[in-house]
């Protein structure tokens, strides 16, 4: 079934108008369950309550807060959230052109896939286009559900996709949360650790071949449930070993993916190998040696 349409808009910059549709881009397949009354399998319905009168709430009698401080609320009608809204006018007005990898991952929002009118079928696919050879996204603002967005328009397959972006207030960062910035890698660790990462690398990223695990091992044990079968367990996790010593788990890791490792030698086998050939050495030489020094 082709996807419905959300919201129309129109891509502007300069004087050009491009009318789109808006679609959902993606669909969330994750496994949810129902609370059900375990007596008669019938599903539950929850009620809103109200702990200092002790009552069940009517819908009706409820009015939204904001909450100032802790425990402090203002309240707002309906009326008066409304007049606050911005007033969309379902338009994407591009503000600037930027690169791509310009744009942390982490201000991403929500995908949507932007579809063309008929009427504006050639203007879509000359800005894909230009885009696309020039290898820069637009930023843009667009009002939705009287939220005001902050929006990236990019590129995607043969067509146009448009994210909803986090604001820079909205993202967080590692001023409070302990990364180990001062932890320091030695120059064989982080060797062995490129070594490992070129291993393991790839030239494109394949999303097919990841499958949601969880998903099919629910859906597999509800059919069996179905059919009056005893549902199986689930094969345990394959145990990892605790990591003791971060070289030795680069070495063992580039090991089991068949990648020969030049053995580094210990202080202690360097200094039993000096003593070896020392002993190898004529009297004369050793003489020789120890006179030099």
């Amino acid at each position: 079934m082709a996807p419905r349409s959300i919201a129309s808009a129109s891509i502007t910059f300069g004087l050009v108008s491009i009318p789109v549709r808006l679609f959902p881009a993606t669909t969330s397949k994750a496994i949810s369950f129902n609370l059900l009354h375990s007596k008669d399998k019938s599903r539950i319905q929850q009620k809103i309550y109200c702990p200092v009168d002790d009552a069940i709430v009517d819908r009706s009698e409820l009015v939204r807060g904001y909450e100032i401080e802790k425990g402090r609320y203002v309240t707002f009608t309906d009326e008066e959230i409304k007049k606050l809204e911005a007033s969309g006018d379902h338009t994407i007005e591009i503000s600037e052109f930027i690169p791509i990898d310009q744009v942390d991952p982490v201000y991403f929002d929500n995908p949507y896939l932007l579809g063309c009118e008929p009427t504006s079928a050639r203007a879509y696919r000359l800005l894909a286009r230009a885009m696309n050879d020039t290898g820069q996204v637009a930023l843009a603002r667009f009002t939705m559900r009287g939220k005001e967005h902050l929006v990236l328009v990019r590129t995607y397959q043969d067509g146009l996709m448009m994210h909803t972006m986090h604001y820079a207030d909205e993202v967080r960062t590692f001023s409070e949360i302990d990364h180990g910035v001062d932890a320091q890698a030695k120059d064989a660790e982080l060797e062995l650790a490129r070594r490992l990462i070129s291993d393991l690398s790839q030239k494109k990223f394949e999303p097919e071949k990841y499958k949601d695990g969880f998903r099919e091992r629910v859906i597999e044990a509800a059919m069996q449930k179905l059919s009056g079968h005893e549902v199986t367990e689930a094969p345990p996790e394959m145990e990892r070993g605790k990591v003791i010593d971060l070289m030795s788990a680069l070495k063992e890791s580039l090991k089991k993916r068949g990648v020969e490792i030049k053995a580094e030698r210990t202080p202690e086998e360097l200094s039993k190998e000096t003593r070896e050939a020392e002993k190898a050495r004529s009297p004369r030489e050793r003489s020789r040696r120890r006179s030099a020094r």
